[in-house]
């Protein structure tokens, strides 16, 4: 316990510059529709939020999965089977226009409003910039490309994640567990934190084993894709 404290104690903010692309991860709240889309935002590089066209009805989703517009709509979106698997808001795109993205993927402009696109980037830039610290591990893990986590992801995993025990050995942390989309291929990710949350003591993800197909309509059905 003591150990903890002294971690937690010298634990720092993260304040470098993103080694890898935050665009290529996601944390799905469980509430998300399965059909849902990504809203991919070019400007910002990264997901920010979810599209959903049900019942002749568009559903504008932020990152914790709740629904901020809903309007009336025909046929913005392809048939499930045609669509891609991004929208894109930002930059050069526009409503309907396909295209590769910074993702690998095709991906079609999202017709979603500017001022919804501004409630989106909102909600995200909250999620970034809420108070974070880590252990010296946990911030070395930070400045490796291949271990690297954006900060939002991390706090999402937090929310929307499962608590687990803690490690054997380990009292007074708490421990999360979800599911993380990194191009699109599903991960689990792994969380310690100190009890209060408010620093990471270690973090790792992996591959899902479990049936893609059953998670998202979009996500390959070979994890080692």
């Amino acid at each position: 316990m003591w150990a903890i404290d002294a971690a937690c104690a010298q634990a720092l903010p993260w304040t470098g510059r993103y080694p890898a692309a935050a665009g290529i991860f996601e944390v799905r709240p469980r509430r998300l529709p399965c059909d849902a889309l990504p809203v991919y935002d070019d400007e910002l590089g990264c997901v920010i939020g979810y599209l959903r066209a049900h019942a002749r009805r568009g559903q504008l989703m932020n990152l914790d999965g709740d629904v901020i517009a809903v309007w009336a709509c025909h046929a913005f979106l392809p048939e499930p089977d045609m669509r891609d698997a991004v929208l894109v808001v930002g930059g050069l795109w526009t409503s309907r226009v396909r295209g590769m993205t910074p993702l690998d993927v095709i991906g079609s402009g999202a017709p979603v409003p500017p001022d919804a696109v501004g409630t989106l980037r909102q909600h995200f830039m909250a999620l970034s910039q809420e108070p974070l610290f880590y252990t010296e591990p946990a911030l070395a893990r930070m400045q490796d490309r291949v271990h690297f986590v954006p900060v939002h992801i991390l706090r999402l995993a937090l929310r929307h994640g499962e608590r687990l025990p803690p490690p054997a050995g380990l009292a007074g942390v708490a421990r999360y567990s979800s599911l993380m989309w990194l191009r699109q291929v599903p991960h689990v990710l792994d969380v310690v934190t100190s009890a209060d949350g408010l620093t990471v003591l270690r973090f790792e993800y992996w591959h899902y084993a479990g049936d893609c197909a059953l998670l998202d309509p979009a996500a390959p059905t070979d994890p080692a894709t």
